[in-house]
């Protein structure tokens, strides 16, 4: 017989011992649905309320402040207070709040200048401080908890640079971030 014709009939043995002989194929199958529910995600989220206010602390002073308006010079501290809403719905949810860094701009000199602190307390979840400056875990105990940050931006009165510039404080931001369970 020709090579290609006995390779051909080699191979379709091959193939029927494949699909038939060369071990059970089962027919029979069958699955089973379980009585599970569904599974659904938490929340996190973080609003500023409409409360904030610039004081100036300086040597003791409690005045309140317009930012905008008022000129610091070495050895002035200002403090801005408000509130925020945390909305947080889950188990073992946790959550780093900060302020973002990046939202105060400004004269580079000034901005390095400046030591810039921040307090946050609630009465309505549990806030610790972390290992990580200006960091503070906060652990709502409610869907819904409020916290109040307290912003500190001091120019320290042996400060030599900054003077004439100005920061734009007014895009002043805080970030909410889930930690993972366990940290």
């Amino acid at each position: 017989m020709n090579k290609i014709i006995t390779g051909a009939i080699a191979g379709a043995a091959g193939i029927a011992l494949l699909l038939g002989g060369a071990g059970t194929f089962a027919l029979w199958n069958a699955n089973a649905s379980s009585a599970a529910s569904s599974v659904s995600s938490g929340t996190l989220s973080l609003s500023a309320n409409n409360d904030g206010t610039w004081t100036d602390i300086t040597n003791g002073r409690s005045a309140t402040i317009n930012p905008s308006t008022a000129l610091m010079v070495p050895g002035n501290t200002y403090q801005f207070t408000q509130t925020l809403t945390v909305a947080a719905t889950g188990n073992d949810l946790k959550a780093n709040l900060t302020y973002a860094s990046q939202s105060i701009t400004g004269d580079a000199a000034l901005l390095a200048a400046t030591t810039k602190t921040l307090a946050v307390t609630s009465s309505s979840a549990s806030v610790v401080a972390s290992s990580t400056a200006n960091t503070f875990v906060v652990s709502p105990s409610a869907s819904t908890s409020t916290v109040k940050v307290v912003f500190t931006i001091s120019l320290p009165a042996s400060a030599t640079t900054g003077q004439g510039g100005t920061l734009n404080i007014g895009a002043l931001a805080f970030t909410l971030t889930q930690t993972t369970i366990g940290s």
